[in-house]
């Protein structure tokens, strides 16, 4: 598979990615504030990204190895990726509210949305998309998911931290 390079970086960008997040958390208390339920959502939204993007990126060229061949590894890993991510994505606003019942900013309404899209665009690659293209189509998938994390991730701390975290 000639694009297991990059998935392969995508993987290591997305285990990054979920030791960042823990980071930031590990930031928080030391600057002094107690963990609240949201603080641990956010976390835990953060880290499940990052490893939704290492499975994803490691799930094909997994796969491979199996002697499946490239167009079915394309499509069962962009149908496996679209249930995951469609779940997450759904899900997302109840379980967020469940934590903060504020309404949600604007952009993680367009985070969400744009993660739905995504989900379905993978769906898409499991049938409808050319068999040349299906490489292309999920690598740019799960990009967009790690894309999607980190600005969720730098709209988060940008305004994390204009809040007392002892309040």
């Amino acid at each position: 598979m000639e694009t297991s390079g990059y998935l392969y970086t995508i993987a290591a960008v997305g285990m990054s990615f979920a030791g960042l997040s823990v980071l930031t958390m590990i930031l928080r208390q030391i600057l002094g504030g107690q963990m609240t339920k949201f603080d641990t959502f956010v976390a835990r939204t953060w880290v499940q990204l990052g490893f939704m993007v290492t499975f994803g990126s490691i799930q094909p060229p997994l796969l491979a190895l199996f002697d499946v061949s490239t167009p079915m590894v394309w499509r069962a890993s962009s149908g496996l990726m679209a249930i995951v991510l469609g779940w997450w994505s759904l899900t997302f606003p109840r379980r967020r509210h469940a934590t903060n019942p504020t309404r949600l900013p604007i952009a993680v309404i367009s985070f969400v949305v744009a993660m739905d899209l995504n989900a379905l665009v993978l769906a898409a690659n499991t049938a409808a998309v050319p068999v040349e293209r299906l490489a292309g189509v999920y690598a740019a998938a799960v990009t967009a998911i790690i894309t999607g994390a980190a600005m969720l991730f730098l709209f988060t701390f940008a305004h994390w931290y204009d809040v007392d975290p002892s309040e």
